[in-house]
């Protein structure tokens, strides 16, 4: 077994729990004789939270984190990005505004920050500052970032500090991963930047169900054959792998417009993760929960704060570009405006973090509430895009999820 897992047997939910649920919603599902030995898993330290921990602080309508825009400048001009950040962009926000934002998380329970950029974090003038800040504040940094500005120095930096590190990997193959970041010679400098991190420890954590470094990836059809051998890589090496789906917006609207997956397409490889899982680490997940192997519930308990103090479920839910959600052409929910807690109390952000009673289709009757409300980022921005309200786009049900709808069975 895989020395990164939890036991599920030890959670006492083998015979009633999730194991048995998959293995009944799945017909790629097998009987292994060893499925008590199947375990969970790990998770990446304050980047993704158990379900039982989301509903219970949505329901103390509480935070556990917040998504925390610094700067749109970027050193890459990858062709997917949903901020259309690059090197020619050159907003950042102020070290101070940014240091409130974190201390208005900090009141309302947040347990981590993660610092996702907008553009690539590390690169902002006092990143440095903030991480040490966030830290100080008792909570995890959780770092997104690209690797290119990752030296032996920063990594070190990062790891004293309890960060964990999420860096990128969209590809095992130089050029096809220069191509998706927009610029040539880039996969050797991410892979530098995760060879620093690995050299500072971030592979071998304290507790080995909570990972403190990630490699993300935007799967689509330029990378699609490529799917297991990266999680994989990321497995074998005590990564959490992170594989993300192509969304249509930002950038890729223009730059990838034919290149996302098909619903079919993403659960196939979704269950070929699901089989490497179980037969090379003795990891047992749900298949059908929009980030494979972990799930994504930050609708419940998070929010995501743009550089301008706009406030959104998560990066794709776009709330602050639709005109309906304007009031005399402005948006309101916006931290010079209103604090991140009026925000978090209003009706809007209140039917966000209950969506799980307004959900649509199969998803609104779905008997796996408890620990998956499908991809709601995707499911709005493929509503608006389609000329849906902002509200019913975001109850909309999961387009990525194959799963058949109550009552009928896989063919």
């Amino acid at each position: 077994m895989m020395d990164g897992c939890r036991s599920v047997e030890a959670e006492g939910v083998v015979a009633s729990g999730r194991v048995a649920m998959v293995t009944q919603s799945s017909d790629r599902a097998d009987a292994r004789s060893g499925a008590a030995a199947w375990a969970r898993p790990p998770v990446l330290a304050g980047y993704t939270y158990a379900p039982d921990e989301a509903y219970r602080a949505r329901d103390a309508d509480r935070l556990l984190a917040i998504r925390l825009e610094t700067n749109r400048t970027c050193n890459l001009r990858c062709r997917y990005c949903y901020a259309e950040s690059g090197v020619d962009a050159d907003a950042v926000a102020p070290y101070e505004v940014l240091v409130d934002r974190v201390d208005q998380a900090y009141e309302l329970g947040a347990a981590s920050i993660v610092v996702i950029g907008g553009g690539e974090p590390t690169i902002h003038p006092r990143f440095r500052d903030l991480i040490d800040y966030i830290h100080r504040r008792g909570m995890v940094p959780m770092v997104f970032s690209n690797g290119l500005a990752i030296d032996a120095d920063l990594a070190g930096f990062l790891f004293d500090r309890g960060a964990s590190v999420m860096t990128k990997l969209d590809s095992l193959r130089p050029d096809r991963q220069d191509y998706l970041a927009g610029m040539a010679g880039a996969y050797d400098r991410i892979r530098r930047g995760l060879d620093h991190l690995l050299s500072a420890g971030f592979d071998r954590p304290d507790d080995p169900g909570r990972l403190r470094l990630g490699a993300s990836f935007v799967s689509c059809r330029l990378n699609r054959d490529e799917i297991a051998d990266i999680w994989r890589f990321c497995r074998q090496r005590r990564i959490f792998p992170n594989m993300e789906v192509l969304t249509p917006t930002g950038r890729a609207k223009e730059s990838l417009p034919d290149q996302g997956l098909e619903t079919g397409e993403i659960q196939q490889y979704k269950f070929g993760l699901l089989d490497l899982d179980r037969e090379e680490f003795a990891c047992d997940w749900l298949p059908y929960t929009p980030l494979a192997g972990s799930g994504c519930l930050q609708h419940l308990y998070s929010l995501y704060v743009t550089l301008e103090g706009n406030i959104r479920p998560c990066a794709p839910t776009k709330f602050d570009e639709h005109p309906a959600l304007q009031v005399n052409g402005t948006y309101p929910y916006n931290t010079n405006v209103m604090t991140l807690r009026e925000i978090h109390a209003s009706s809007l952000f209140r039917y966000v973090r209950h969506i799980d009673a307004h959900l649509e289709g199969k998803c609104g009757g779905c008997e796996h509430l408890d620990e998956c409300i499908g991809c709601r980022g995707y499911a709005y921005a493929v509503g608006v895009n389609a000329g849906k309200p902002p509200r019913v786009a975001l109850r909309g049900e999961c387009l990525q999820c194959a799963k058949p709808a109550a009552g009928t069975t896989t063919p």
